[in-house]
């Protein structure tokens, strides 16, 4: 009877020991996961950092061309109304001194 007693004692024990073994093994296994995790988050969000800075300097680019564009086309249009006027400057003198001098 003390045989079965103390097989009875031993298996409980190495139970005991298995189950102490199992759940230091799932604390580590968390730890390594929750650090795993964290190391993921860190990547995303540089990542995320990293397309939005591209996303900007894309948009400032684009920006920044259209803006050079308009400019010129701008640019264009006020040489062609100086051109007009150079054109008919002459014109436009005489037209107004003769409204002057016919006014008076």
């Amino acid at each position: 009877m003390d045989f079965v007693i103390n097989k009875i004692i031993d298996i409980d024990k190495d139970a005991e020991n298995y189950r102490k073994n199992i759940m230091e093994l799932i604390d580590e296994k968390q730890m390594e996961l929750e650090e795993s995790i964290k190391a993921m988050n860190k990547d995303s969000d540089e990542e995320l950092k990293s397309k939005k800075i591209s996303i900007l300097s894309s948009s400032i680019s684009d920006a920044e061309n259209k803006a050079k564009d308009i400019k010129i086309e701008k640019e264009k249009q006020l040489s062609v109304v100086k051109e007009i006027y150079e054109n008919n400057k002459v014109k436009i003198i005489d037209e107004i001194f003769n409204e002057i001098i016919h006014s008076l």
